[in-house]
């Protein structure tokens, strides 16, 4: 275990997108009217609305740049160890779900006088919204010893990490299309949506580089 561990801060995550919306269910059709003297024909069911896209997320926030270290010691007697890092990057936030189509609404039924009118489409889903990006990790600190005397055997053993990269935020999920509407009567239904796309994944962050080390005589 060294003498000393000092960790930097880390970058703050980026939050993820924000979901999209459902579409809207197609109206309804409306049913055939029989008359004797002449019928009122079905409607068909409306079209299912589209679902909206998922929102990008953030990316991640980048780690701040450290302070650097320094020792000044009189008279050096042992062995002395430091270890000191980078923050790491904050990770990219995940793209939000694409919004599910709207099911199509049914067709009007022909009430015995009349076929029997066709459901609506179903509505597209969303696209799923993009991950963020990685935030950049910081640099290792430099880490000085400054040192007036050592006594033999005693030693400097110094380290400075640089900070990774966050992670890329994943892309959102598609949205699935939405059911097509039944024919009046509860017959064959219509087609459906079609699925939105997935989001692309982030880039993750770039890692900092390492701090320099230096141990002189004061």
């Amino acid at each position: 275990m060294p003498d000393f561990v000092i960790a930097n801060a880390n970058g703050a995550d980026g939050p993820a997108g924000a979901s999209g919306g459902v579409g809207f269910t197609g109206s309804q059709g409306n049913n055939a009217q029989c008359h004797w003297d002449g019928n009122d024909k079905p409607s068909g069911g409306g079209d299912g609305g589209h679902g909206t896209d998922g929102g990008s997320g953030a990316n991640g926030g980048d780690a701040p740049a450290p302070n650097p270290v320094v020792f000044e010691i009189g008279q050096l007697v042992g062995a002395m160890t430091c270890e000191a890092s980078g923050g790491v990057g904050g990770s990219g936030g995940a793209g939000g779900n694409g919004g599910p189509g709207g099911a199509g609404g049914a067709g009007g039924n022909g009430s015995g006088c009349e076929n029997s009118a066709a459901g609506g489409r179903g509505g597209d889903g969303g696209n799923g919204g993009n991950g963020g990006n990685g935030g950049a990790g910081a640099n290792g600190p430099n880490i000085t010893v400054l040192y007036t005397s050592i006594l033999p055997g005693a030693s400097f053993s110094l380290t400075s990490t640089l900070g990774s990269g966050g992670p890329a935020g994943a892309g959102g999920g598609f949205g699935p299309g939405g059911a097509g509407g039944l024919t009046g009567g509860n017959g064959s239904a219509a087609s459906g949506g079609n699925p939105g796309r997935p989001g692309a994944p982030g880039q993750p962050g770039r890692p900092g580089v390492k701090g320099q080390t230096l141990v002189t005589q004061q």
